[in-house]
């Protein structure tokens, strides 16, 4: 067991020696972090969250109810508050890869060669790693999305609506990226789930003014917070802009259609047909039970479709190349099977590794990498894993061996 446990271990000392070369380094910021603690702070106090002049640049964006998440740091002086988070940040991640291992082979968990477990987990954290060490950098807060978004699924396959409802809800209030979500539970139609998400969202809706202590000035921080989601989007919809890492943006500027998405009509008409061609593609992968049709092969294949989802935020969402941490369970599935590759599809898998992994300044240089981040080659890794992962699925590969504990699926009311 102690050998099984290696590779998480040394996940952990990865991100404890990354703590002290930031320290050495003069680098230790957590520039998003201290924005989360001094909107604690203020919401505490209800004081105003938003366009503080005294912030500067580093002003707060998210949700007046995402701020009351972090009320228990804002009791510690920042100076104590930065490291903890750090080391709470790197417990998420190390718990992140065992919960993606748990949903999708938790065989390897207990049983089997712990060298598999281990090159998997340093395989997949390495290909990974410059995404997740930049949370740690800045102290952010996509892979505190993505472990919820983790715990979510883990609970819609246990069949506990509640719990899935209320996860997904706390994540609105920080990106609201879980909305990606709503159109699957229509579909399967898990009408029980939509209404705990309803109601656990305009529970957390309401908090703030328990703060504030006033509809209006409570009504004030949410317009906040609704001027700066439009100044955000204002600034990121530009399809041929560079850095712009959307699937939308990367087709739009490696295709012929860079010539007709220059106007406002051309780009909408490209995202509309794209988001239906990726919905079709969806719906024929949720379909897709080729490897088996017992009931726990089913109740494992919403684990896929779910993952799936989840690895489709970056390529929607305007958002920083962080988050295509998201990406996690996909990667991890390719990884374990990548031996039920062909030879061309091993080769784009290594492809799509080293552009994931790509944005090393060690080796790029900050030239390389404003180059790098230009050509939105992350985009093109994420595209391949997504493709491999159809590709798996329809051959029937990704079959569950033991599948997670639980009831099933979500009640069907």
């Amino acid at each position: 067991m102690k050998r099984r446990y290696l590779g998480f271990l040394l996940l952990a000392l990865l991100c404890v020696i990354f703590l002290f070369l930031e320290i050495i380094n003069d680098r230790f910021w957590l520039n998003d972090f201290t924005v989360y603690h001094t909107a604690a702070g203020r919401i505490l106090h209800g004081e105003n969250l938003y366009r503080v002049a005294a912030d500067g640049h580093y002003i707060f964006k998210y949700s007046p109810t995402s701020a009351l998440y972090f009320i228990p740091w804002s009791f510690l002086p920042l100076a104590v508050a930065k490291p903890l988070y750090w080391l709470f940040l790197s417990a998420l991640i190390v718990y992140g890869f065992h919960l993606s291992i748990r949903l999708v082979k938790p065989s390897l968990l207990t049983m089997g060669d712990p060298r598999q477990l281990g090159r998997l987990i340093i395989l997949s954290a390495l290909v990974l790693s410059v995404h997740f060490l930049r949370e740690l950098h800045l102290g952010q807060v996509n892979y505190l999305l993505l472990v919820l978004y983790l715990m979510a699924i883990a609970a819609y396959h246990q069949g506990r609506s509640t719990v899935f409802a209320i996860l997904i809800a706390i994540t609105l209030f920080i990106k609201p990226f879980g909305l990606i979500f709503v159109p699957y539970l229509v579909w399967r139609r898990k009408f029980t789930a939509l209404g705990w998400l309803l109601a656990a969202t305009l529970v957390l809706a309401v908090l703030p003014f328990a703060f504030y202590g006033s509809v209006s000035a409570t009504w004030a921080q949410y317009q906040g917070w609704w001027n700066e989601l439009q100044i955000e989007l204002a600034h990121k919809q530009g399809l041929l802009e560079p850095a712009n890492h959307t699937i939308f943006s990367m087709v739009a500027r490696y295709t012929p259609l860079c010539y007709v998405v220059g106007s406002e009509v051309g780009a909408r008409i490209l995202q509309v047909l794209l988001s239906v061609g990726i919905g079709i593609s969806f719906l024929w992968f949720m379909g897709m039970y080729r490897g088996g049709t017992t009931m726990e092969q089913k109740r494992y294949g919403t684990i896929l479709d779910l993952s799936l989802l989840v690895a489709y935020i970056p390529l929607f969402a305007f958002t920083s190349a962080n988050a295509f941490i998201f990406l996690q369970i996909p990667l991890i599935l390719v990884l374990l099977h990548f031996r039920q590759l062909r030879l061309v599809e091993k080769g784009l898998a290594v492809l799509a590794c080293v552009l994931i992994a790509g944005e090393q300044p060690e080796l790029l240089g900050p030239t390389g990498v404003d180059r790098y981040n230009e050509l939105s080659l992350v985009t093109i890794g994420a595209v391949i894993i997504i493709v491999l992962l159809h590709i798996l699925r329809f051959r029937g590969v990704l079959v569950v061996e033991d599948g997670p504990s639980g009831t099933g699926e979500l009640s069907d009311q």
